[in-house]
Order: structure tokens, then C-alpha cells, then sequence
């Protein structure tokens, strides 16, 4: 069994002893006694190398000399290094630094891989200057026209970029607008009347595009409240039908048209008739004009059954 080792510090290069068992109980982990550098021992162990004489023995006397001066050297190498070394303890190895290089190292070792790479890529444009301290590379005037040249391209590429930009831009402003005066010119109709206020610039619009704006017509919004048919008692062979109609919109709508069927007992079509907003309106009010929202409007019409026996009716509201 091997009592102790020699191993060398990587950062001084002092040689000193150590033994097997400090080693085991601690990894190998060891500091320095001279420059208190902590290092794994057994990546550095001193392997003694043994030589084999094929001369023939020397005397006593001379081997005797060798071992006094061998054991003179020893005596010195562990006078010289060996300085309190000891194993290192949980704490330490817990806080222990190691070197870091310095940022001009950093730079050094980043420039001469720069240049390396330089180099190969292009050795017949970069010369190494020796003895210029501050940069190892020299730019030879045709690697310089050659970056002037990819400098413009960039620089051209970007301004075309730059102006591509501002026309898609513009292009997708004008198809938004072109978009808007669409949705605009198709739904006049609707927006004049759920926003009244804008229907004044509708109409100046349309009479640029050679338009109108109509009035909305929902026949589901227009409610029939009451109707009668009843016979005239001073018009032989007349009768009059009354009835009320309601807008439920919350705008004003045109006008419907009324559709009147008489039938007989058996509940057959006897005779049919429509009649428009100008037929049932009183003339005081204007049939383009639209009845307002929740506005009720009676109806008064007096008719002539001539050789008709109508016993029933049905009055329908609609639009054409």
C-alpha cells in the first residue's frame, strides 16, 4: 500500500505530499499551502519514473553518495513547497472560489478567435501585423471596397423595405375608405333612419351619386289594432270600413298598402281589392313622408257592394 503521493498544483506548480486516505475522505479536494489554490489532487499526481541501468553496479561508496545527494534534494523540494498543506474541509469546499478570467483576457482570447476565423474565410484579403499592439488584422483596400459595397446594399435594401412598408400602408387606408363608402352607399337607407341626424349629409351624398334614400318597410313592425266592415245607412249598396294601423318601429317606415276580401257564407273569395297610401291617407298627409315610430293612424273608406252578398271579410297589411 502506497503511504503517500506527490501531486502538483496547477496554478503555482508546487510539488508537495499527500496521503491516500486525506485524499479519499475528502474527493481529492485539496488547497494549495503556497497560493491557496483549491484543486482536485488526483487529476495531478506526480508518477515517479524508475530507471534501469544496463551498466554494470557501481561500487558502494558512489551509490552511497547518490542516495546523501537525493535525500540533500528531497529535503529541499519539501523545505521549498510544502507549506501547511491540508485537506479542505465541508465549509470550505462548500465556499471555495477558482480563478476567473479577466475581461482583457475575454478580449484577447475573442480577438484571436475573430481573427482566426477571419483568416480562413478569407486569407488573401487580411495580412497579420506583428507588431501592432492594438489589432492584429490589417483591412486591405479591396475587403474594404467590398464592405462599402455590402454597407450600400443594405442600405439600399433598407430604404426599399422602408418605402414597400408605406405603400402597403396607403394601399390597405384607401381599401378601408373604398370599404367604409361601400357599406355606406348600400345601407343609406338604414342609417337614415336608426341616426336621423345624418340623413341630411345622406341626401347631399345622393345627389352626388344619383340616389335616394328610401324609407324602410318591416310589415311585421306595422300593426292592424281594429278593423269593421259595416253597411252605409245613406248609400244603398255601400259600406264603410273602418280600421287603425300602429308603427312598432323605432323608426318611421313608409306606408303599407291594405289588401280587402269579401266572402260569402261559406266562406268562399268573392271579390278583392288593394289599396295604397294615397287611397286611405287623409290629404293633409303625405304618403312619402313615412309614418312615425309608434304613431296610430285610423282608416276610413267607404266602398260600393254592387250584386255582391258578402257576408264576411279579411284585411291583410303588406308591402308590394
Amino acid at each position: 500500500m502506497i503511504d503517500t503521493m506527490q501531486t502538483t498544483c496547477p496554478s503555482c506548480h508546487a510539488v508537495f505530499r499527500v496521503k491516500p486516505d486525506q485524499l479519499d475522505a475528502h474527493a481529492g479536494k485539496v488547497r494549495c499551502g503556497k497560493c491557496a489554490y483549491v484543486f482536485n489532487a488526483y487529476e495531478t499526481l506526480v508518477t515517479p519514473i524508475e530507471t534501469v541501468s544496463l551498466m554494470a553496479p557501481p561500487e558502494d561508496d558512489f551509490m552511497d553518495e547518490l542516495e546523501d545527494e537525493a535525500a540533500l534534494d528531497q529535503a529541499e523540494i519539501s523545505e521549498i513547497y510544502v507549506h501547511d498543506v491540508r485537506p479542505m474541509t465541508i465549509s470550505e469546499q462548500m465556499t471555495a472560489t477558482f480563478p476567473i478570467p479577466t475581461d482583457d483576457q475575454i478580449e484577447r482570447e475573442a480577438e484571436a478567435i475573430n481573427r482566426e476565423i477571419a483568416a480562413s474565410a478569407h486569407p488573401e484579403l487580411i495580412e497579420e501585423v506583428d507588431d501592432t499592439p492594438k489589432s492584429g488584422l490589417h483591412i486591405t483596400p479591396e475587403l474594404h471596397e467590398k464592405l462599402n459595397d455590402l454597407q450600400l446594399q443594405l442600405s439600399t435594401q433598407e430604404k426599399r423595405t422602408r418605402w414597400r412598408g408605406v405603400v402597403w400602408g396607403a394601399g390597405i387606408a384607401v381599401l378601408c375608405l373604398l370599404l367604409a363608402g361601400q357599406s355606406v352607399y348600400f345601407l343609406r337607407s338604414q342609417l337614415a333612419a336608426y341616426y336621423p341626424e345624418s340623413k341630411t349629409a345622406l341626401t347631399s351624398l345622393c345627389r352626388l351619386l344619383h340616389c335616394k334614400i328610401e324609407l324602410l318597410a318591416n310589415a311585421d313592425l306595422i300593426k292592424l289594432d281594429s278593423s269593421e266592415l259595416q253597411s252605409a245607412p245613406e248609400r244603398p249598396g255601400g259600406v264603410i270600413l273602418n280600421a287603425s294601423l300602429r308603427n312598432l318601429a323605432p323608426y318611421r317606415q313608409a306606408y303599407p298598402s291594405l289588401e280587402l276580401t269579401l266572402t260569402d257564407s261559406t266562406n268562399q273569395t268573392l271579390a278583392r281589392r288593394q289599396f295604397t297610401p294615397a287611397d286611405y291617407l287623409p290629404p293633409k298627409i303625405k304618403p312619402e313622408s313615412g309614418m312615425p315610430s309608434q304613431d296610430e293612424l285610423p282608416i276610413k273608406l267607404t266602398l260600393e257592394l254592387v250584386g255582391l252578398e258578402a257576408v264576411g271579410y279579411k284585411l291583410l297589411v303588406f308591402y308590394p
